[in-house]
């Protein structure tokens, strides 16, 4: 799609539904790592006592470790540094475009 000086909507709503797919996938692969980092909270809390956690400990856990998380996705440095790094993967991808045999 050529820069024409305005927006193709039906271009774009054709884009949208094509990309559902990633998407769900970007979703799930998101979930995934959350699950890690609470798994991670998890081992650490239990490596502290002798007795298995309890189904509302884990609960616990669980809600603080993501809240952890996305408090520190939120954090300037951080979404600065997210904001660069899409940066540069957008002029990569850019300049590979422009760039196809």
């Amino acid at each position: 799609m050529e820069p024409t000086g305005k927006r193709d909507s039906d271009a774009y709503s054709k884009k949208m539904t094509q990309s559902k797919d990633e998407l769900t996938e970007l979703q799930d692969e998101l979930n995934n790592l959350i699950v890690r980092f609470v798994l991670r909270a998890l081992r650490i809390y239990q490596s502290t006592r002798p007795e298995p956690l309890r189904v509302n400990e884990i609960a616990l856990l669980v809600r603080n470790e993501i809240k952890n998380v996305l408090t520190d996705l939120n954090d300037q440095t951080n979404t600065d540094n997210i904001a660069k790094m899409a940066k540069e993967a957008w002029a990569k991808e850019a300049w590979a475009k422009e760039n196809k045999p």
